[in-house]
């Protein structure tokens, strides 16, 4: 087994300086000398390839001079949710497609916008040919819609770093729905139908910084303080009737970070 420990920090001006150090430590359960060293050749090339990665970017960053935030009027940007460095991977921002343009200087409107649908199809196995009660096969029709807008302003700028504020929205809408049973669980009752839906919605108050480490890539984190409120319904029928039934109502009001150990990831064009 093989541990690794190792920082990154930046001291005054703008050079990036990196220590990494690397002990390998004996695993005992390893018996067989050609495991021991396969699995000894597979963490060094991991940990040649974070060193050389690194290495360039803070080549990068100590040669290419300060670059300069973009929040001038018609920058806009791709944004992404960015994952932690154990893997590292840029996913989508808020659920869906993240975008950001500026209005003018250093006023920037966001959006966010997710739409995802699918259908399981479960097959009846009971032996044909069927009773006419029966269907053939059971439905699961799954929807869900979000959309986030919001605005910002940068209140400071200081070389490479803009801290700003501002005000955001939320909405996302989600359905299930089953053919042939009156519950979410598959089953091939003719005339049975189950559908369960929720709307959410929300606003908060944003407060965050961005850093430019490359002229068009930016980092960005910030926290929010909003309220949130969720309904929902069960809709059932059988034998060609409706019946509605509320769920329960729910409120919140909080500050948190927007991304759960995660940073946003803008990418200006």
């Amino acid at each position: 087994m093989c541990t690794a420990a190792g920082r990154i920090g930046v001291p005054s001006g703008r050079s990036l300086f990196f220590a990494y150090e690397l002990t390998l430590t004996p695993n005992l359960n390893i018996i067989d000398p050609d495991n021991y060293l396969l699995h000894f050749r597979e963490v060094g090339v991991r940990h040649l390839a974070m060193l050389v990665l690194v290495s360039l970017i803070s080549a990068t960053v100590a040669f290419a001079g300060d670059p300069k935030p973009l929040t001038q009027t018609g920058n806009k940007a791709l944004l992404f949710d960015l994952g932690g460095l154990a893997t590292l991977a840029a996913g989508n921002y808020g659920g869906g497609l993240g975008a950001k343009y500026y209005l003018s200087q250093d006023l920037a409107i966001r959006l966010s916008f997710g739409f995802n649908t699918s259908t399981q199809t479960t097959k009846n196995t009971q032996p044909t040919p069927l009773p006419a009660n029966r269907l053939a096969e059971s439905k699961l029709t799954s929807t869900e819609f979000t959309v986030g807008p919001a605005i910002v302003y940068n209140i400071a700028k200081s070389s490479t770093v803009a801290a700003y504020v501002g005000g955001m929205l939320s909405l996302t809408t989600s359905s299930d729905k089953r053919d042939g049973n009156d519950a979410i669980d598959a089953d091939f009752n003719v005339g049975q139908a189950y559908r369960l839906s929720s709307t959410a919605w929300g606003f908060a108050a944003i407060m965050g910084v961005e850093w430019f480490p490359w002229e068009n890539i930016s980092f960005s984190g910030e926290y929010r303080l909003g309220y949130n409120h969720s309904t929902g319904d069960a809709e059932v029928t059988s034998a060609g009737v409706s019946t509605t039934t509320d769920g329960p109502i729910t409120s919140g009001f909080g500050l948190g970070s927007a991304n759960s150990a995660a940073l946003t990831l803008s990418v200006f064009f």
